[in-house]
């Protein structure tokens, strides 16, 4: 809740907090830059101290840097509390890719869109919630007041039962010299845990997918304004149902959000019924030909394909996160492999609107999205290919 929060209100607060536009971006982005390193460190954490204690700690830590953000103490003090959200989300989400291990493989989809259905119900409130508390209590009070209803996932994280099956022992690692501390022990074994957890092929054909799926959805998001001010104006003037682009963007990420909390399970359960890489396929093609939609219509309908695009995304990501993490349990290094994952797609996130701005200013919409959705259907087709293959090694002779 308090890292949606902040993108819903800090633009609007960065005058009284003394931010400049840059800073502004830097600290939205901060928490993704991070966890390209964080991912891989608290994988090797959970490793070794178990998800019980790395799951707490990551809730106590996620709720500090949310309260952080509301001392106004300048940029360097927030800079450093979105950085350590970052490290916190890392746990939180490495936890809930190890909490659906507990479940059955054939629930596995079901499982994941449910979780992520919830946590990106926490988005969608606390962006609402925020935006209606900033006009009368201002910044740092509402900043708090999340900070306060954040704070009851710690008693929850307390009172979690982990069992067994949540974390699968790692495959015995080479020795290592005796005179090494324990931080040092595990970014080694972390290390060579993650060149182990990403040796096949499939493995690496995994992460790239998770990389320019997201790449893709981040560039949407990230230019969602823009699109519909290229196609109903911008400001007072570029309206539609009596709502300037502004508004609109707003309704039409929200909805993005919390379609979530229900899409995202309906999807997930479809996977487990039908297959995760056939409804990949069949998501992908529904994909491809919104975005056709969107370029080509100038009308309101334009509106309806960019939130059917998002929407079609929604199931994307939840398909393809559910089949990542049951690939992770083929791994000799489980948890190793959720973290690289985590980390190829959090790059992506944080790639896609670095440069999307100026590409579509330089040659137009058409290109760049035409070129990421190309990257995705390549990408997802050799993920189809390599597990078809796997599909037939594992699959008994007959008559045997």
């Amino acid at each position: 809740m308090g890292d949606s929060l902040l993108y819903a209100i800090l633009p609007l607060a960065a005058g009284d907090l003394g931010l400049g536009p840059g800073q502004v971006g830097l600290l939205l982005s901060a928490n993704r830059l991070i966890r390209l390193f964080s991912n891989t460190w608290l994988s090797a954490l959970f490793t070794r101290i178990g998800p019980y204690r790395g799951f707490v700690l990551s809730a106590i830590l996620g709720v500090l840097t949310t309260a952080a953000c509301g001392l106004g103490w300048g940029f360097i003090v927030l800079l450093l509390a979105r950085m350590a959200w970052g490290i916190s989300w890392s746990g939180l989400r490495q936890g809930t890719f190890q909490s659906i291990w507990a479940g059955e493989n054939a629930d596995a989809g079901r499982l994941m869109g449910l979780s992520w259905g919830i946590i990106r119900g926490g988005s969608a409130i606390s962006a609402l919630l925020g935006g209606f508390l900033f006009g009368y209590i201002g910044y740092n009070g509402t900043v708090w007041t999340i900070a306060a209803m954040s704070a009851l996932a710690i008693p929850i994280a307390f009172g979690l039962t982990w069992p067994a099956s949540a974390s699968p022992p790692p495959a015995a690692e080479g020795a290592l010299p005796p005179d090494l501390s324990a931080w040092r022990r595990v970014l080694i074994t972390g290390h060579r845990s993650l060149l182990n957890a990403v040796s096949e092929p499939l493995q690496r054909s995994i992460l790239l997918v998770g990389f320019f799926k997201l790449l893709l959805n981040s560039i949407l998001i990230a230019t969602a304004s823009v699109f519909l001010a290229s196609r109903f104006g911008s400001g007072s003037e570029g309206t539609i149902l009596g709502l300037h682009v502004g508004a609109l963007t707003g309704i039409v990420l929200g909805t993005r959000w919390f379609s979530d909390l229900f899409l995202g399970a309906v999807m997930g359960a479809l996977a487990d019924w039908i297959g995760r890489i056939r409804l990949t396929i069949v998501l992908v093609l529904i994909l491809c030909l919104g975005l056709a939609a969107m370029l080509w219509i100038y009308t309101n309908a334009s509106l309806l394909a960019l939130l059917a695009v998002l929407l079609v995304s929604t199931g994307v990501h939840v398909v393809l996160d559910a089949y990542a993490n049951q690939a992770a349990l083929a791994t000799t290094q489980p948890q190793m492999f959720v973290g690289a994952y985590a980390t190829a797609s959090d790059l992506g996130s944080a790639v896609g609107p670095l440069f999307a701005f100026t590409l579509v200013n330089t040659v137009g919409f058409g290109p760049v999205y035409g070129v990421a959705a190309l990257l995705v259907v390549l990408t997802v087709s050799h993920l189809a290919i390599l597990d078809a293959r796997r599909a037939r090694r594992e699959r008994p002779e007959a008559g045997s």
